[in-house]
């Protein structure tokens, strides 16, 4: 196995030699390659199971390298099966096509539950290797509109606005505009939207937004997309009443959920979170209130059956906030985050305004900065990630997104 690889594979082999089960651990990228290598000497019509348990990320050459072996075992009539693959992976095996190798069972339920989605025909669909043998997401158009550059004199304004995790940002985010405005040698006006507050982002040449907006920006005006924080994604949670503890989603069916707004990601990995656990969820009935706080009060009232929250903000709730709920279910998915994007009339800022938030932490005003916006620090979204959250705004939002 090659010192770089991040993958470690421990094997184990049942006493008739027909079972061969490889538990994974680690990461499962371009280095997965040597590594996987040690496990393809498999004998002909064996059966072999995939164990990822342990394995905390896989990216799209991960996912080529894996399919490789995958379409090696196929040859050989060699059966696989995947074993305890959270959330994220399920996902990325769902969008790739990569489901297709493991077993009869789990393509009849992927079936299945692809049947009861709305918009299933349209953004449900696999995709199959290039020719490089990379498994590719479903295309998403992002159609870029040759525009007349604006001028870009050092006396133009930027126009920047800014979506506000919480109010505990707003001065962090002030001392971030004047280090912008410095390092990139251009005057940037700042506008703050607070939590929840909804706005036409478009005019702006610079757009902090939520992933929902971020999502729109891309899709509708071709926005590009720079930067992320670094582990800071939005997950949900879908909370129940305390007093129905002892049921379970699938309990839920043509069930009233409340959540604060349907323009939010929030909403959409609630959706997305219930389809994945055979509950379908354009069968429910949903409400919107404008706040979380005021959605939570719906639940308790039992004026709703379900309540949609973001992950973090159930979490930080006090103990007598919390104490008559229960967390049914939670999602895991580490795709959408919040992220700052460039107006496609600004792209040649794209250079200076990348090395200038991935060097943050290398000086101490940037590190002041960072703390003040209680971020570690910024790095680029993967293609893969960005593929997949479009893909589920895409699938939840479909012809509705011009309502939004």
């Amino acid at each position: 196995m090659s010192q770089d690889s991040k993958l470690k594979i421990n094997s184990q082999v049942s006493a008739d030699g027909v079972v061969h089960t490889f538990h994974f651990s680690g990461q499962i990228d371009v280095s997965a390659g040597a590594a996987l290598e040690t496990i393809n000497d498999i004998p002909a019509s064996s059966r072999v199971i995939l164990d990822f348990a342990e394995v905390e990320r896989i990216n799209s050459m991960g996912l080529a390298q894996l399919m490789k072996l995958l379409e090696q075992w196929k040859n050989l009539r060699i059966s696989t099966e995947a074993r305890n693959q959270n959330r994220m992976i399920s996902m990325l095996f769902k969008m790739t096509g990569l489901n297709r190798y493991f077993g009869q069972n789990q393509i009849q339920a992927e079936a299945k539950t692809q049947a009861r989605t709305v918009n299933a025909a349209s953004v449900a669909q696999t995709a199959t290797a290039s020719s490089s043998g990379t498994p590719k997401l479903r295309q998403i158009k992002r159609i870029r509109v040759v525009k007349k550059q604006q001028q870009q004199s050092a006396d133009v304004k930027l126009a920047f606005s800014v979506s506000l995790q919480s109010n505990q940002q707003l001065t962090g985010w002030y001392f971030f505009n004047t280090l912008l405005q410095r390092r990139l040698e251009k005057a940037i006006s700042m506008d703050v939207k607070q939590p929840g507050q909804l706005a036409d982002l478009h005019q702006n040449a610079l757009v902090y937004a939520k992933p929902f907006e971020a999502c729109k920006l891309i899709e509708k005006h071709q926005f590009i997309p720079v930067a992320r924080p670094m582990n800071d994604t939005d997950e949900v949670s879908i909370i129940i009443r305390k007093s129905d503890a002892d049921k379970t989603l699938a309990d839920f069916s043509g069930a009233s959920v409340v959540t604060a707004m349907q323009a939010n990601f929030v909403y959409l990995l609630g959706r997305f979170l219930c389809d994945e656990c055979e509950l379908d969820s354009a069968g429910l009935n949903y409400s919107f209130t404008g706040n979380e706080i005021k959605a939570l009060q719906t639940l308790l009232k039992g004026n709703a059956d379900l309540l949609f929250m973001l992950k973090k903000n159930y979490h930080e709730l006090s103990r007598l906030s919390r104490e008559d709920t229960h967390m049914l279910d939670e999602s895991e998915t580490a795709m959408a985050y919040h992220m700052l994007l460039l107006s496609p009339d600004y792209e040649n800022l794209k250079p200076l305004l990348t090395e200038t938030l991935f060097n943050l932490d290398q000086d101490e005003k940037g590190r002041q900065v960072l703390n003040d916006l209680g971020l570690k620090g910024w790095c680029a979204p993967e293609n893969d990630e960005l593929d997949m959250l479009l893909m589920l705004y895409s699938r939840y939002v479909g012809q509705q997104a011009t309502a939004f």
